[in-house]
């Protein structure tokens, strides 16, 4: 595993306000499958933080293949603003080159993403990422699951 790569996520997610703010409506059964270069890694919630651990997720409610250039430029970003954050996470969803392109696939039905509250780490994201998600043809938080798991 890219141990820079890891290091980074596990120090953005564990120490930056905007990665708290952002992660505090997770309940506890929270739990992201994160694929970086050269490994796993599993992101979830307890006593409400946030911690990344290298090994592989249990019951992921989604998976994230994170190449090493798309781990640098999210925790490179030096703001405490979650909309920054969530255009900069989206921009990369929607990058064509490979070694800046997330990749997400839905593991979960929607009705557990919403119960393990991933529409509240939306909603941090504010005007900022509404708007952003608009713009790119979203409407709203129900058409970007759908666009993520790949439906019409």
């Amino acid at each position: 595993m890219s141990i820079a790569g890891f290091d980074a996520l596990k120090e953005f997610f564990e120490t930056s306000e905007a990665a708290r703010k952002a992660t505090k409506p997770l309940n506890e059964n929270a739990e992201v499958s994160v694929q970086l270069d050269g490994g796993a890694a599993r992101f979830v919630m307890q006593g409400g933080k946030a911690h990344v651990f290298p090994d592989q997720a249990h019951r992921p409610d989604f998976t994230l293949v994170l190449p090493e250039g798309a781990v640098k430029r999210i925790t490179s970003l030096k703001s405490n603003d979650v909309g920054e954050f969530g255009v900069e996470f989206f921009k990369l969803v929607l990058e064509k080159d490979p070694s800046l392109k997330v990749r997400v696939k839905i593991d979960a039905s929607t009705g557990q993403l919403l119960s393990h509250g991933y529409l509240g780490v939306l909603a941090q994201g504010g005007m900022k990422v509404t708007w952003w998600l608009l713009k790119n043809g979203v409407k709203n938080p129900k058409a970007a699951i759908d666009r993520l798991r790949g439906a019409k």
